[in-house]
């Protein structure tokens, strides 16, 4: 069977933007901020953050400690199982000795788009971020905060990333292929 020029166009564009996403992802741009933003990430059936949103916030802690910036915020609310991604994340913060104080939390957001919306609310317009997600992520993370105001940072968390089986790489990439694209089409549309 013979693949056409038109069978190997999409798998070549997917593969360009893969490899775009990662790069730019994988920059770390970590400096002194206002405040973390962690992006929320799935929640086990048992109520504990998943070792992805476990990992992220670890990363996010670890800057912390490194006093990058005073101030962390959780994103994410209820998806398939309670609590909130951020309340999950928020707990690994406080068991992990972050004060109270040193948390903000919003549990509205079900997106990417709208962690960045929600955190904008918590923080001054402008106020300087780091980012923080895995490098397939990144950088739509990065673009959703530049899109509320906010000047950022990024600091890719690798470690989960790079424990993943390569199908499991493969299967987040495409879905980040597709939410790029989709958002670039609703873009295109306005």
């Amino acid at each position: 069977m013979k693949i056409g020029a038109l069978g190997v166009a999409p798998i070549l564009f997917l593969a360009a933007l893969s490899a775009f996403l990662l790069s730019r992802g994988a920059r770390d741009t970590t400096q002194e901020s206002d405040a973390i933003i962690v992006f929320g990430a799935k929640v086990n059936a048992s109520g504990q953050a998943s070792p992805m949103l476990r990992a992220r916030t670890r990363q996010a802690f670890e800057l912390w400690k490194l006093q990058i910036a005073p101030k962390i915020v959780c994103t994410g609310g209820v998806g398939e199982f309670a609590p909130a991604e951020s309340a999950a994340s928020a707990a690994l913060l406080k068991r992990w000795g972050v004060p109270e104080t040193a948390i903000l939390v919003e549990e509205n957001s079900t997106s990417t788009r709208e962690n960045a919306l929600e955190a904008a609310k918590l923080l001054p317009r402008g106020a300087r971020v780091v980012a923080v997600s895995q490098p397939f992520h990144l950088w739509r993370c990065a673009r959703e905060l530049e899109n509320v105001g906010f000047s950022v940072a990024q600091s890719p968390e690798t470690e989960s990333w790079n424990a993943l089986r390569a199908d499991q790489k493969l299967f987040l990439l495409l879905r980040e292929c597709a939410v790029v694209c989709r958002d670039g089409w609703r873009f295109l549309g306005e």
